[in-house]
């Protein structure tokens, strides 16, 4: 008997003398497999943010696709310490479940992680545009996840685990001990529903 790869190109697998089969695997994350294989991938960014003590929304997403889920994999949150000395923590939460802001609002977008593929997200991204205390004229949501950091940024790996589907919103609220400079990186895919 011969095992071929299955993809008609004739490569046969390796046995050795001792009967053992010669195999090669390469594990990689969803996000990096939805990349090459699907051109899915894709990253949303904030600029660097002047985060008041008051705090609010800096970042709200919303999954407007009838056929595609956004799987979030990554989240990275970017902090100076703040304005003094630069070791004030920061205080974050992920809301669910907002309505889109209407004020204090910048467009933005998703760009596309694929070198290849010119696939859109399907994603409403907005911003905070550093006018007030954050993002306002919207119904909050529940807070989900809440956490504290300092100086260096924090990174969460989710892997997929946070799902927005359609109509979903995921928004996210920073608050400085003091005045401070902050940014919001997010990492995902879509997969059809």
């Amino acid at each position: 008997m011969i095992i071929e790869d299955g993809k008609g190109t004739g490569y046969t697998v390796q046995v050795d003398n001792t009967n053992l089969l010669h195999t090669k695997a390469v594990t990689e994350t969803s996000l990096a497999h939805n990349s090459h294989e699907n051109g899915t991938a894709f990253g949303i960014s904030t600029p660097m943010l002047t985060v008041t003590t008051t705090g609010g929304r800096m970042l709200f997403i919303e999954n407007t696709s009838n056929s595609n889920n956004f799987l979030i994999t990554d989240f990275w949150f970017n902090w100076n310490g703040g304005s003094t000395n630069y070791n004030r923590p920061c205080y974050g939460q992920l809301i669910f479940g907002d309505t889109q802001p209407t004020t204090n609002i910048t467009t933005g977008g998703s760009g596309t992680l694929n070198r290849t593929a010119n696939s859109d997200s399907e994603l409403t991204v907005l911003y905070w545009n550093e006018v007030g205390d954050g993002m306002t004229g919207h119904v909050a949501g529940g807070a989900a996840f809440s956490w504290c950091y300092s100086s260096s940024p924090s990174y969460y790996h989710t892997g997929g685990a946070i799902i927005l589907g359609n109509t979903n919103t995921l928004s996210v609220n920073l608050r400085g001990e003091e005045i401070g400079e902050a940014s919001v990186n997010i990492l995902g895919f879509v997969r059809q529903i």
